[in-house]
């Protein structure tokens, strides 16, 4: 059994306030990056907040992806996780370039592993 993993956390900043706030388009931008990946979506899940921000997870047969958004801050939260060794930057590069953010900042951290690790920091932005 494989139990190795990758996870990365991204934060993005100075995005567009008004993608932020639009669950459909969210919830379909996450989409297509798991889907982009071939990871099969299990069950898509969004919730839109009053007054702004919207919370959502796509559970994915190999792990998961969700997203949490501050319009009134112009802030991103993403969550991608998943199991085995696929490579994640393509998907990254695309929720990062949709969310039309200025700053991100992307953490990767190896899952399942029993050895110590230090967690991969890159800042991207355009």
């Amino acid at each position: 059994m494989t139990k190795e993993g990758k996870h990365i956390i991204i934060d993005a900043f100075e995005c567009d306030s008004t993608n932020l706030n639009d669950i459909n388009f969210l919830e379909e931008m996450c989409k297509k990056a798991a889907l982009d990946a071939n990871m099969e979506i299990l069950y898509s899940y969004f919730h839109q907040f009053e007054p702004q921000g919207v919370t959502g997870v796509l559970v994915l047969s190999t792990s998961h992806l969700s997203i949490h958004t501050w319009p009134e801050e112009r802030y991103v939260s993403l969550d991608f996780y998943t199991c085995g060794t696929l490579e994640l930057t393509p998907q990254v590069e695309f929720l990062i370039k949709e969310l039309s953010s200025k700053q991100a900042m992307v953490y990767s951290i190896s899952r399942g592993v029993s050895y110590p690790q230090v967690i991969k920091c890159e800042e991207l932005g355009s």
